[in-house]
């Protein structure tokens, strides 16, 4: 089964960074929490931290497990965990995604997220209202 670990980032407005896919491939143009597939010998916190990083360009502080689930057919399964993050140095850019922004759960209601990260959307807005 294949696992990826995404980072639920905040700041300290109560907004979360939020990233926007390019076009094209699986989830074009919707938007997500950033993050990557666990690489043979690494931890979650270690797949997360280097894909801030290649993806963002920032150092980040992996905490607990706010959210996991399972997408996809029983064959071709992928475990998502979504970790609550802080950035600990640098400003996000967009090395990879179209567009990154800092949003409250209530205005990620407005965007197309991946199916995927829709219940930590739900989560966030829920534990914030």
């Amino acid at each position: 089964m294949l696992e990826v670990a995404a980072a639920v980032i905040a700041n300290d407005r109560d907004e979360f960074l939020i990233c926007q896919r390019g076009p094209g491939g699986s989830c074009g143009n919707l938007w997500e929490f950033p993050g990557g597939k666990r690489e043979p010998g690494e931890t979650l916190g270690e797949c997360l931290a280097r894909e801030c990083l290649e993806e963002l360009g920032v150092y980040v502080s992996v905490g607990e497990v706010l959210h996991e689930n399972q997408v996809g057919a029983p064959d071709e399964a992928i475990r998502l965990f979504f970790f609550r993050c802080r950035i600990l140095s640098g400003s996000p850019k967009t090395l990879v995604h179209g567009q990154a922004k800092w949003a409250r759960p209530a205005d990620m209601e407005t965007k197309s997220f991946c199916p995927a990260d829709r219940p930590v959307v739900e989560l966030l807005k829920a534990r914030l209202t």
